[in-house]
């Protein structure tokens, strides 16, 4: 990885909320447990991702595709990770995901309306219509269920050409509520 983008990633060091025994958490009222709540769900989600040999592999990889596909007109390269569940699957495209926006965004550092990432979590039945329904949700496009694969993949490819999108992300999540918030994962 990149020494300037994980110096980005351990920079920003998550500040702790206070923490409170048992019974002085129950003496708080309903709203300020759900702020309180809130506040230990954000400072978990900005703790900094352990980069192991996986992960690692993973975001150099997909570094090294996205940069083989630039210049690709055809014949494009992706990549699957696969593994047996709760092995850190999300964890390794969510890294490879942010990797790829820091640096997207320092290539480019005007365009700031591109949407240099999609992430999508789909089931693991899912159709290639579904897929494409799924980004067209991501990136607020009007979805009919009427509508056959071309007519949302036309408006999406536009505005994946538009956004600049170098990466797409497909989550296939399985059996949610066990364990992990989205359920356990294969990607």
């Amino acid at each position: 990885m990149d020494p300037q983008v994980s110096s980005i990633a351990l920079a920003a060091v998550p500040s702790i909320p206070e923490l409170f025994t048992q019974a002085g958490w129950l003496e708080l009222d309903a709203d300020k447990r759900a702020a309180h709540d809130e506040e230990r769900l954000e400072h978990h989600s900005r703790l900094v991702v352990v980069q192991t040999p996986a992960i690692a592999r993973i975001v150099k990889r997909g570094g090294d595709l996205i940069r083989m596909n630039r210049s690709a007109f055809y014949g494009r390269s992706g990549l699957m990770v696969s593994g047996a569940a709760r092995t850190g699957k999300t964890t390794a495209i969510t890294q490879l995901g942010k990797t790829a926006e820091v640096m997207h965004r320092r290539r480019y550092p005007r365009a700031r309306d591109d949407i240099p990432v999609i992430y999508i979590t789909v089931p693991p039945a899912a159709t290639g219509k579904m897929i494409a329904m799924e980004l067209a949700r991501f990136l607020g496009l009007p979805v009919s269920r009427r509508a056959n694969i071309t007519d949302v993949t036309e408006p999406v490819c536009g505005v994946c050409l538009d956004a600049h999108v170098t990466l797409i992300l497909v989550d296939f999540t399985a059996q949610p509520g066990h364990g992990h918030p989205c359920g356990r994962r294969g990607v």
